[in-house]
């Protein structure tokens, strides 16, 4: 397919994806304006820290009267939309409780516009495909990623962890590995997709040791924020508040099948597995032990696959993930893109899966049909393995060859 071909399909793919999504937008914002959206989580517990509530953050009593006072229109909500992030996230939104919810909805609204502006700025020295459009045609091409359009319209915050990973990515590439781990630990609010992504680092690349120094510091600070909020007795009970939640499925809000990872693609495949979560936990230690050997082994990161394959493999094996929060994987996408075209790789099939697996990403329509007629986004996962496994063949072969031209120099 020639390059003038490929910009049409690019064009037309963008152009029907916005619609689909403006139309969503659309039909969906009366419950928008009624407090349906997840933002009500942020929204409450914002309030609650703001209204010295804070020792009652996990009191799902509590976050239920204050959700009906904020959103008493939302009939349907028979229980608290359950706030189940690190308390030190409440204190973010607490300024934004001072605002109507409407109002604190458009602002958190506008500014997720605003840090995924700022992306391409910031990508652009490190990625030079990120040159090859404007800023307004980057910005589109994300609201077309059906992950970030979730995030945006549910007022998640996996734009600011998105956000927070390309500072981490830049500060990686550029050598300040402290910084990556600064920017790591402010993502701590989603410590489920930190926490496998900054082992896998301390694993693959030589200046462990300061990342961190970086991680250890923001995060105490962080951890005493929080215990200031909740108290000790708060953050003793936080470990058991989040397994519960997983364990009721948090009243059917938490669907296995609906997570895009490799728990939703076993769920899927095999839902009365007898001793499921060993077999995953198995799993999940196979990847990720591939991914660690493959980035240990690689002398660089030209083309970022590396890092690409850190994040699939972090998505992956996260416990819980949803479809909102796949936004950090804009960045692979990314990286894949710019590697896609200027690079034919060293083995064929792995290249054939990679962009297969690219693809399905980018494919809102049947993402919608999983999820909003089966609940079963956990079959995205598949496109995920995809990714995964032609990254891991197509960086093997490449430090293969490396070691090759490296012996025979010898």
């Amino acid at each position: 397919m020639g390059l003038s071909n490929v910009r049409l399909v690019g064009a037309l793919w963008l152009v029907s994806t916005l619609l689909i999504h403006a139309l969503i937008l659309w039909d969906t914002r009366d419950l928008v304006w009624k407090g349906y959206p997840d933002f009500t989580i942020y929204y409450t517990a914002g309030t609650m820290v703001r209204r010295g509530w804070g020792r009652q953050l996990y009191d799902e009593a509590r976050q239920f009267e204050v959700q009906r006072g904020l959103a008493p229109q939302v009939t349907s909500r028979l229980g608290a939309l359950p706030f189940n992030h690190p308390p030190f996230e409440a204190a973010l939104f607490a300024p934004l409780s001072y605002l109507s919810y409407r109002t604190a909805y458009l602002l958190w609204f506008v500014a997720n516009l605003g840090m995924l502006a700022a992306l391409p700025i910031l990508l652009r020295a490190q990625v030079p495909v990120m040159g090859t459009f404007s800023t307004p045609v980057w910005i589109l091409a994300s609201l077309a990623f059906l992950p970030i359009f979730l995030a945006l319209l549910q007022g998640q915050d996996a734009i600011l962890l998105l956000l927070l990973y390309v500072f981490a990515f830049v500060s990686v590439k550029s050598g300040r590995p402290v910084w990556a781990g600064v920017w790591l630990a402010g993502g701590l609010f989603k410590f489920h997709l930190v926490l496998p992504l900054l082992a896998l680092l301390l694993l693959a690349i030589p200046q462990r040791k300061r990342i961190l120094y970086g991680f250890v510091t923001v995060a105490a600070v962080l951890l005493a924020a929080s215990t200031a909020i909740v108290g000790i007795e708060g953050m003793l009970s936080y470990p058991h508040y989040v397994l519960s939640l997983e364990a009721t499925t948090a009243g059917g809000a938490i669907k296995p099948s609906d997570m895009p990872n490799l728990r939703g693609l076993l769920s899927l495949i095999a839902p009365s597995l007898q001793h499921f979560n060993w077999v995953l936990i198995l799993l999940s230690a196979i990847l990720f032990l591939m991914a660690a050997w493959i980035a240990r082994s690689s002398a660089s990161d030209a083309g970022g696959l590396v890092f690409s394959l850190l994040l699939f493999t972090t998505v992956l094996v996260s416990y819980h993930s949803l479809g909102y929060d796949l936004c950090i994987l804009a960045l692979p996408m990314v990286l894949l893109a710019g590697w896609l075209t200027s690079d034919k790789g060293t083995v064929k099939w792995a290249r054939s899966a990679i962009l297969v697996g690219w693809l399905f990403l980018l494919f809102s329509p049947l993402q919608l049909v999983l999820l909003l007629h089966h609940n079963h986004l956990g079959w995205l996962g598949l496109a995920l393995l995809l990714c995964f496994a032609g990254l891991v063949r197509e960086l093997a072969s490449r430090n293969r060859q490396l070691a090759t031209e490296g012996h025979s120099a010898k």
